[in-house]
């Protein structure tokens, strides 16, 4: 037992300096000293608490009841991250530190039921879609699937009522008619733009698959498009991000029109010039 200046019992592994400062030691489980200084006595024992319980619960590979933070940052590596594509792998991540980690991030994997992950999906119901929603149940339920596999659970908490509509209002999707196509055309024809806005309407491609297209990816010859990627900027994090597209092979072949070539060839003669 540590003891304070005046002598009062403090508790295993905690004591007062004679300059004041309170200091908190203890052996991790490779044997290695962890030590640190405080100034509040709450906040050294609030550190011993955190440092012991990560040390216990923190290595999935060593303890047998590993946190929920453990266990996503193991399998997202080794095992589930193995199998997916890197844009997956990146919506996975973000799902998890956005919505998952805040309300199951600190628990025990063994200690997580279905009520704590209808709590999550909830607490997305107000300002995500029911896609997301989704999207983020199918996260949680192949992340415990996988503990399931690995015996660190008895059940996969994520059961079929584990589930959660969206209070947000699906926006409307309306496709714009021939004639409303080529009155946005001649409003913007003397745009900078105007040729990426005419490739889009001819072809049917997502912003990112447009903006992730290399000139190497246009067989003029037998008039297709491959698309083999996909980029898109996220503000949040300052950066681009570049994923494959939702196919088995990875590639979205686009047969192309007389009008889109001629886009194409348009666009590139300028670029060229």
């Amino acid at each position: 037992m540590g003891k304070d200046l005046r002598g009062k019992e403090l508790g295993v592994g905690i004591s007062q300096r004679k300059d004041g400062l309170y200091t908190a030691r203890f052996t991790d489980r490779n044997g290695k000293r962890k030590q640190q200084y405080f100034k509040k006595l709450q906040e050294c024992r609030n550190w011993l608490a955190d440092a012991q319980f990560e040390n216990e619960h923190g290595n999935v590979l060593q303890g047998e009841n590993p946190t929920v933070d453990a266990w996503f940052d193991y399998w997202i590596e080794n095992i589930k991250g193995q199998t997916i594509r890197d844009n997956t792998k990146r919506n996975y991540l973000e799902r998890y530190r956005r919505n998952i980690k805040p309300i199951l991030g600190s628990m025990l994997v063994r200690d997580v039921k279905p009520i704590h992950c209808q709590n999550v999906l909830l607490n997305m119901s107000k300002t995500y879609s029911n896609a997301m929603i989704e999207y983020c149940r199918v996260a949680m339920g192949a992340m415990f699937g996988s503990a399931l596999e690995n015996e660190l659970i008895e059940k996969n908490p994520v059961t079929k009522n584990v589930k959660c509509k969206s209070g947000k209002m699906p926006k409307e999707t309306r496709v714009l008619t021939i004639e409303e196509q080529k009155l946005f055309l001649e409003t913007v024809k003397n745009s900078s733009n105007y040729n990426q806005w005419a490739l889009i309407l001819q072809t049917g491609l997502h912003t990112g698959e447009m903006i992730g297209l290399r000139w190497s990816d246009v067989d003029f010859e037998n008039k297709v498009l491959h698309v083999r990627r996909t980029m898109e900027y996220r503000h949040e994090f300052g950066e681009w991000r570049i994923g494959e597209p939702k196919t088995k092979s990875g590639v979205r072949d686009i047969p192309l029109t007389q009008e889109a070539l001629r886009i194409l060839k348009e666009q590139k003669t300028k670029l060229e010039e």
